[in-house]
């Protein structure tokens, strides 16, 4: 077989060239250090790093997500404490004026201190984070959550969101807890009742908070308004109590409708009063609102007894007292004609005594001092408030003016209140500020899941990728080598010319 000149130099350089990526590529290799830069290298290998570069960044992005919900909630945890220490403070002064043993202008500088106190809470709750975001407006960041309003009055204003961010694989990590939760959910009274005490008693008598020791019974009254009435039956006797309700029987109406008041001591009250105790038949009697001719006035009926020439106004703004026999109604709102409300009786006359535990319908409660005839006591149904409200709630019972036995009572009934809605609200405040703090060990937990997570898959992806430095040098000597030997021969081919040969 003939092999031409032409066909010895193509073979030769394509040899050389072939050493010389090879020497290039194994060049490259060890500058990386890595054994697979393309997928060329390895196909199978390189499928898995591309999967373990995208879990190491995943775990990255995790980390990064972990610093900011870190900061977040250390920021939180931080204003949760300094209001801990404000309701702390708020709930002295309430212990303190609740003794008795300040003067009125002690009361008042309670009541300042109370108003600076109220303030500085506030602030707390607008507070921004390193973003100017309030941290307590749920998504509403840009939104200031708590401002007064046109009356005096604290509102919210953000949401009731709660921002998440995901801190590992299924694991999302709230970074805030909005204001709604925080400081305006609360129930006013001890959370089932609120004690109230009629504005118009004469006598020292306090109400304690009414507490449900027969949830079975309990329940099925629930939503009726009870209330105690003081009778001094005369003939030197003791004074008795006697307990009612009133409930919604037909409404369509938006009125508010209390019973605020039953003598037993009037010629007529008969015709009002329910002749028997619950559950016997006569237990309770109609209140009914019959339109008049005039829109807005309503002629009132209880028990088929007509209160004109009183009527109810609903086109005035303040609730309205309306007396039939013996038995007043105090009304506020609009009613609608044939709207009809329950008055039922629960306790008959009962002799009453200092301390007294009154019990009915599976709720307790308890009076002290001494009621006069007429006083009356009221346990209504817990409603939504919140703490400024509470605060404010006690603020104005310090400015109470006098210090009349009546106004004494008034005054400790609502701080006894005030106290308890204030307590419940600080334990939601602790109770919140020890779910960021789970939430920060909880954060420190998926830091060192997530780095851990990282290592192992680094770890992998170096046995992957790495190069074997000894091997790849080696490799790159023999390669090396194999280039000076290609090329020395293709050198020693170009000298065979027969011209070379003649001298």
């Amino acid at each position: 077989m003939r092999i031409s000149t032409q066909t010895f130099f193509q073979r030769n350089t394509t040899s050389i060239l072939e050493s010389q990526a090879k020497v290039s590529n194994l060049n490259v290799h060890l500058t990386e250090g890595k054994r697979v830069l393309h997928g060329a290298d390895d196909p199978v290998a390189a499928a898995s790093i591309q999967r373990l570069k995208q879990t190491i960044s995943v775990s990255e992005q995790y980390v990064k997500n972990i610093e900011v919900a870190d900061a977040a909630n250390a920021q939180e945890e931080s204003t949760l404490g300094s209001m801990v220490n404000i309701l702390q403070r708020v709930r002295e002064l309430l212990v303190s004026a609740g003794d008795g043993i300040y003067s009125t202008d002690n009361l008042d500088t309670v009541a300042q201190e109370l108003e600076s106190l109220k303030e500085e809470l506030m602030g707390l709750g607008n507070t921004r984070d390193g973003n100017s975001e309030y941290i307590f407006a749920g998504y509403e960041v840009d939104s200031q959550p708590f401002q007064v309003n046109a009356f005096g009055t604290v509102e919210y204003y953000g949401d009731q969101g709660i921002r998440e961010l995901q801190v590992g694989s299924g694991v999302d990590a709230a970074i805030n807890d909005n204001g709604f939760d925080l400081l305006m959910n609360l129930s006013n009274g001890n959370g089932s009742f609120n004690s109230t005490i009629g504005s118009t008693n004469t006598g020292s008598g306090v109400i304690e908070q009414g507490v449900v020791f027969d949830p079975a019974v309990a329940s099925t009254f629930q939503g009726e308004e009870y209330s105690i009435h003081i009778t001094d039956p005369g003939g030197g006797q003791p004074n008795q109590y006697s307990v009612y309700s009133i409930e919604a029987a037909t409404v369509a109406g938006n009125a508010t409708v209390k019973l605020a008041g039953v003598d037993l001591n009037d010629v007529n009250i008969a015709n009002v009063d329910p002749a028997t105790v619950y559950p016997n038949a006569g237990s309770s009697v109609n209140v009914a609102f019959i339109a008049t001719a005039t829109p807005g006035e309503f002629e009132l009926q209880i028990n088929g007894q007509t209160s004109l020439p009183a009527i109810y106004d609903s086109n005035v703004a303040t609730a309205q007292q309306i007396t039939i026999d013996g038995m007043t109604v105090e009304v506020e709102g609009i009613p609608v004609a044939a709207d009809s409300y329950q008055v039922n009786k629960y306790t008959a006359p009962t002799q009453y005594y200092q301390d007294q535990s009154i019990e009915f319908n599976g709720v307790r409660t308890k009076l002290k001092g001494e009621p006069l005839d007429q006083d009356v006591f009221t346990l209504s149904p817990s409603s939504n408030t919140d703490i400024f409200a509470t605060i404010q709630s006690a603020i104005d019972a310090l400015r109470i003016p006098g210090d009349t036995d009546s106004q004494e009572a008034l005054r400790l009934t609502q701080l006894n209140m005030a106290q308890l809605e204030l307590d419940a609200g600080l334990d939601n405040v602790v109770n919140i500020r020890s779910q960021v703090g789970a939430r920060m060990q909880t954060l420190v937990n998926q830091t060192s899941i997530s780095e851990e997570f990282k290592l192992v898959s680094q770890t992998a992806m170096s046995r992957l990728e790495d190069l074997d430095m000894a091997q790849a040098i080696s490799d790159l000597q023999i390669e090396q080598t194999s280039l000076e030997v290609a090329q020395q021969t293709f050198v020693q081919l170009q000298r065979l010319n027969l011209f070379d040969l003649i001298r």
